[in-house]
C-alpha cells in the first residue's frame, strides 16, 4: 500500500505543479494586455508594471490552488482509471476508502498550506500591489502619504477626529481626541496641530487640554509639547486602510470585533472574515467531489476530465460568490454565506463517493 500511496503523491504533485503554473501563465496574459494600457497611459516604467503583476501572483496562485487540486485528483485518477490499476487495486481487496486516504492527506496538507499562504505572503504581496496601482496608475497618494479626507475613529472611550495620517512615519495632523465617560458625557478634549507615536507614546505638539467639569465649566491648558498614554496604537488606524485581502486572520478578526462593538455595520467584514476561514477547505471539499468522477470511465482522456474539472470549479465559484453576495446583502448570515458553498458541495462529493462504493 506504501507503493500505491507514493505513486499517488508523486503523480497527483505532478498534475497539482503543472495546473497551477498553467492556471499562473494564464493570469499573467491576461492581466498583462488587461491592464497594459493603463500603465502605458500612466507612463508608467516597464520595469515597475511587470513588478505589479508579479506581486498579485501569490494572490492568484492562493485563489487558483483549489481548482488546481481538483483538476489533480480528476487526472490522477482518470489516469490510473484508464490503465486498470484502479481495477487491480479493488481485485487485491483493498477497499476504494484506502485509496482515498493519501489524496485526502494532500488535500489537507495543502489547505493548511494556503491558509498560511495569506497570513503570511498574500498580504504582503497584495498590499505592493495595490500600492503600485493606486500611485503608479491612478496617482493617488501613496498607502503610508498623507490622506487628505477626514478620518474619524472609535476608540476606548474616546472618538478621533483626523485631518491627515501618515502611517509611515506614524504622524496625524489635525488632530482632535473627544473623551466620554460611561454615560457617554464628554469630559475632556484634546487638539493638537500634530501627533507622533515615538516608543509607545504619542507625542502631541502645540494645542490645547479642555477639561469639563462636573458643574459644566471649562478648564482649558495649552501646551507646546504633551504626551499621551492612549490604548489606541498607529497599527489601529492602518488596519482601517487595508483591504481584506491584506489583512491577516488575526488583523480582520480584531478588525470584525473592533466595529461590531463600536456599534457599526460588520456585515461585509464578518463574510470576509468567515470566507477567510472557509477558503483553505475548498480543497479538501473539491478532492471529496473530484475522487468519484475521476474513477468513472469517460469518454474524451485528459482533455475532457480537464474541461470537467474546470467546469465544476467554475460552478464552485458561482455558488461560493452567489452565498457571498447574499450574506453582503443581510439575505444570509455572513457564517452561512460563507460556508455554503462548502457545504452543498461537501454533500455532493459524499453523496457520490457513497454512490460509487456501492
Amino acid at each position: 500500500m506504501k507503493i500505491i500511496s507514493r505513486y499517488l503523491y508523486k503523480e497527483f504533485f505532478t498534475f497539482f505543479v503543472i495546473s497551477l503554473i498553467t492556471f499562473l501563465l494564464i493570469y499573467l496574459v491576461i492581466a498583462f494586455f488587461g491592464k497594459i494600457d493603463n500603465f502605458m497611459e500612466a507612463h508608467v516604467p516597464l520595469k515597475v508594471a511587470f513588478s505589479f503583476f508579479i506581486y498579485k501572483i501569490p494572490f492568484v496562485a492562493q485563489q487558483m490552488i483549489p481548482v488546481s487540486v481538483l483538476i489533480s485528483v480528476m487526472l490522477t485518477l482518470g489516469i490510473m482509471n484508464k490503465h486498470n490499476e484502479i481495477l487491480a487495486i479493488k481485485n487485491c481487496g483493498i477497499s476504494l476508502f484506502r485509496l482515498f486516504y493519501p489524496l485526502i492527506v494532500i488535500a489537507i496538507f495543502i489547505g493548511v498550506a494556503s491558509f498560511f499562504l495569506s497570513e503570511s505572503i498574500v498580504p504582503i504581496t497584495s498590499s505592493v500591489a495595490n500600492n503600485i496601482w493606486k500611485t503608479q496608475v491612478e496617482k493617488k497618494n501613496p498607502q503610508g502619504a498623507y490622506k487628505l479626507s477626514q478620518l474619524w475613529y472609535r476608540g476606548k472611550g474616546s472618538i478621533y477626529q483626523i485631518r491627515s495620517y501618515d502611517s509611515r512615519n506614524n504622524l496625524m495632523e489635525g488632530l482632535s481626541i473627544f473623551f466620554f465617560d460611561n454615560n457617554f458625557m464628554l469630559r475632556k478634549r484634546v487638539d493638537a496641530r500634530k501627533a507622533q507615536w515615538l516608543n509607545g507614546i504619542w507625542y502631541l505638539y502645540d494645542g490645547l487640554i479642555q477639561k469639563i467639569e462636573p458643574d459644566g465649566s471649562r478648564k482649558t491648558v495649552r501646551f507646546r509639547n504633551h504626551t499621551l498614554h492612549l490604548p489606541e496604537t498607529p497599527q489601529v488606524f492602518e488596519r482601517s486602510m487595508k483591504a481584506p485581502e491584506e489583512m491577516s486572520f488575526w488583523e480582520l478578526r480584531n478588525y470584525t470585533r473592533k466595529i461590531r462593538e463600536e456599534g457599526y455595520d460588520s456585515t461585509r467584514s464578518q463574510v470576509e472574515f468567515h470566507s477567510k476561514i472557509a477558503f483553505p477547505f475548498i480543497s479538501l471539499v473539491l478532492t471529496l467531489v473530484g475522487i468519484p468522477l475521476g474513477l468513472r470511465k469517460k469518454k474524451g482522456g485528459i482533455p475532457f476530465g480537464i474541461t470537467i474539472g474546470i467546469g465544476i470549479s467554475f460552478l464552485y465559484l458561482l455558488t461560493f460568490g452567489l452565498s457571498r453576495s447574499l450574506a453582503l446583502s443581510g439575505s444570509l448570515p455572513p457564517v452561512l454565506g460563507a460556508w455554503l458553498a462548502n457545504l452543498l458541495f461537501l454533500l455532493f462529493g459524499i453523496y457520490l463517493i457513497l454512490a460509487e462504493e456501492s
